[in-house]
């Protein structure tokens, strides 16, 4: 069954009032809209709501994703005491956590392919 692109958003939308809804009651120090995507992961895994009823939307949210993030980038490097925070502290944190990103990511992915190379043979 694929469902319109109007009901898709709306499916994710409802997991998003339901994570807020769990936070409100229960006082969780998380915020509702990880609970949400909690609460949709665990629908996806029982397989109470399948991936194909939000693929479509999920997909085109996640490919335009990048588009919210411009206007704070640019707002910050149009504030004024932008140049103060670049210190030389602040870089080599910025620095040192990229290339921990970048080096976690590379050996997680080999370590992926070697055991998935292991399970094709």
């Amino acid at each position: 069954m694929n469902l319109s692109w109007f009901l898709q958003p709306l499916i994710i939308l409802g997991f998003l009032i339901l994570g807020h809804g769990i936070v409100t009651v229960s006082h969780l120090p998380l915020p509702s809209s990880v609970v949400g995507m909690l609460v949709l992961l665990i629908f996806l895994l029982t397989g109470m709501l399948k991936l194909e009823w939000i693929e479509k939307a999920s997909t085109f949210q996640l490919k335009h994703l990048t588009l919210l993030f411009i206007p704070p980038i640019v707002s910050l490097f149009l504030s004024s005491s932008f140049q103060e925070i670049l210190r030389l502290n602040v870089l080599a944190i910025l620095v040192v956590s990229s290339l921990c990103c970048l080096l976690g990511t590379a050996f997680a992915v080999e370590w992926y392919e070697k055991i998935k190379g292991r399970n094709a043979k």
